[in-house]
């Protein structure tokens, strides 16, 4: 992926893969606003010979038109749109963006499909040998990289594990503690590798006594993780 400031998305369309970033995305936006690559090109200053060749390549990786250009006349009436394809690029390139834009300070966890049970619909991630189970997702498959998205108001802090439906239970040790956004930011190292952000409140931290270095057991639910295929 690219940096946070401009991500590049492999998006799944169509059984194929396709890279894209905001600057694409832009110019695909505006072609189908403007009717027009020329017009496109200029709002969003993306020189023309390389708006064609963005356009060249978003095709060559998907093997289908995502513009259709039709030349005019002496009378003009010529033009570009976005084909059905082209559209269902702009609205997956969307879907991403949304979920960056929702969980911009979450934990984010590069790991590795390990394994799928289809008959639960669950599938593990492995991260450096620390397993997260979410729910399975149809367009991955075993041994597929993916960045899971975690925020720190969905992780649950416990001194001892509980009984529960949560599956996601990890042991960890209190290594940093401070104050964000009227709560207590903490953050838990589950090995020498891996760690998460969470967010408690004062009463919390002072009911379960928390200080540096105190073995902690933290929690998330599977249906709270977002996942992006990378």
């Amino acid at each position: 992926m690219k940096s946070m400031e401009n991500p590049e998305y492999k998006l799944e369309i169509g059984g194929k893969s396709v890279l894209l970033d905001y600057k694409k995305f832009l110019l695909l936006k505006c072609i189908g606003e403007r009717g027009s690559i020329v017009k496109a090109s200029q709002k969003t200053g993306i020189p023309y010979r390389t708006a064609l060749k963005y356009i060249e390549i978003i095709e060559e990786q998907l093997e289908r038109r995502i513009v259709a250009t039709q030349r005019g006349g002496k009378g003009g009436g010529g033009g570009s749109q976005l084909t059905d394809i082209g559209k269902m690029v702009l609205r997956e390139y969307s879907k991403f963006e949304s979920i960056f834009k929702k969980h911009a300070d979450v934990n984010e966890l590069e790991g590795r499909v390990l394994n799928m049970d289809k008959e639960n619909r669950v599938m593990n991630v492995n991260l450096n040998e620390i397993k997260i189970m979410i729910p399975i997702m149809e367009d991955l498959k075993v041994g597929d990289k993916v960045l899971l998205l975690i925020s720190p108001e969905e992780i649950f802090i416990m001194l001892e594990p509980q009984e529960s439906s949560v599956r996601n239970v990890f042991e960890g040790k209190v290594m940093e503690m401070g104050f964000k956004n009227d709560m207590v930011r903490l953050k838990v190292s589950l090995d020498d590798e891996v760690s998460l952000s969470a967010d408690i409140t004062e009463y919390s931290r002072e009911k379960l006594d928390l200080n540096l270095g105190k073995k902690v057991f933290i929690g998330f639910k599977a249906a709270s993780v977002p996942v992006i295929k990378i």
